[in-house]
């Protein structure tokens, strides 16, 4: 099978979207695909008179109630980056076009099938995420309209999540036959065996609850939750540690000692890949209690090194998290205190936490890997002509 993998960004870097671009072509190559890439695409927005003009007028002259306007989302421009593809499709016979995003494929003219594979659309990111707050009427119904288009156009319309996949098909009218949902993999490489896990927890230690959070934004990822979980935890006679890394507290903010801020950590790098691989192995849970998240591929990370996550039930969660097998979801906004006697109940008993651990790995082995992903997408796309 021959795929044109299609992004705006270089798709083989593996530090473009946390390596999820990488991952997945990588995944398909192992299943066999070919994969022709075109990526690097450029934008006018930010170049364009018009654009600027558009910017001046609704940011700085005609701003109402401190409403958005993104010029990147302008169908004028969202043409021109088509325009990029479809002549780097010229001439080529067969295959299939493959995007990990909308925005490439909107305007996209081709006879070639049409297959994307996304975490989340235009309509529940809405309001949900801070960049998605507060958009101003032209920039609302161009995203909708770019995404509405999108949809129409592709054979295959592939969600990471059950919540995406429903806004497809009730937002935007999706033909639910086509809608699909696959979970992401784990964007890191593991040859971990159950056995390897079983032996990893017996070197972990039984009187120090180690937590770990891994997450860009302090606010949006819930870490003042997964702090006051950490100092509830101690105040319970139940010694406990907190290492976040990815992002930094707040200037004004004070942490006790027991709360290890390691900062951004460059997992592409050999010397970054191996401290993430020590603190996940020295860890028992994984904690992210986020405000808002489509598919968090650090959970399926966090699995595969046997560790239960502790987390939120929001957006796109339910569809990697199932509660007691490979973690806990407590409500929209963090229970603590139930936080706190879940993990409480499960570290005090190492034949318990074992058991958590293995059923965590678990579901990464048999559902939240590339390969086991790659071969349903495999599955949904053999049949589409090219």
């Amino acid at each position: 099978m021959k795929v044109f993998f299609v992004t705006i960004s270089d798709a083989q870097n593996i530090g473009n979207w946390s390596g999820t671009y990488y991952y997945i072509a990588k995944s398909l190559m192992e299943q066999g695909v070919e994969i022709e890439y075109i990526d690097n695409l450029q934008s006018l927005s930010h170049k364009n008179l018009k654009f600027r003009l558009l910017y001046l007028f609704y940011n700085k002259i005609f701003k109402k109630n401190h409403e958005k306007y993104e010029g990147f989302y302008e169908p004028a421009n969202l043409r021109f980056i088509a325009k990029q593809v479809e002549k780097k499709l010229k001439n080529k016979k067969g295959g299939i076009v493959f995007s990990p995003g909308t925005i490439p494929i909107a305007y996209l003219k081709t006879d070639k099938p049409i297959v994307f594979w996304t975490d989340a659309t235009f309509a529940v990111m809405k309001d949900y995420y801070l960049d998605f707050v507060g958009l101003n009427k032209r920039t609302i119904k161009n995203s909708n309209r770019y995404e509405k288009q999108s949809i129409e156009k592709a054979s295959l319309a592939i969600y990471s999540s059950t919540w995406a996949a429903e806004s497809a098909i009730n937002d935007y009218g999706a033909n639910p036959e086509k809608v699909k949902v696959i979970s992401y993999g784990a964007n890191i490489e593991c040859k971990r065996t159950e056995s390897d896990i079983l032996n990893n927890n017996k070197e972990k230690s039984k009187n120090i609850c180690k937590l770990l959070f891994v997450g860009q934004e302090w606010e949006r990822k819930g870490a003042d939750a997964a702090v006051r979980v950490a100092e509830e935890l101690n105040k319970n006679n139940i010694n406990s540690e907190l290492y976040i890394v990815g992002c930094t507290p707040p200037d004004n903010l004070q942490l006790p000692e027991f709360i290890k801020v390691k900062g951004f950590i460059k997992k592409s790098e050999k010397e970054g890949e191996n401290l993430m691989n020590k603190l996940y192995n020295q860890s028992h849970f994984f904690i992210l209690p986020t405000l808002a998240e489509c598919t968090p591929i650090v959970f399926s990370e966090a699995n595969s090194f046997g560790l239960p996550v502790i987390t939120t039930n929001t957006g796109g969660i339910s569809s990697i998290i199932k509660n007691d097998i490979n973690g806990r979801m407590f409500g929209e906004n963090m229970d603590v205190s139930s936080a706190v006697s879940y993990i409480s109940d499960i570290f005090k008993n190492f034949d318990k936490y074992q058991k958590y651990s293995l059923k965590a790995f678990r579901e990464y082995q048999d559902r939240l890997n590339w390969q086991s992903s790659a071969t349903k997408c495999l599955s949904y796309m053999k049949d589409l002509k090219s």
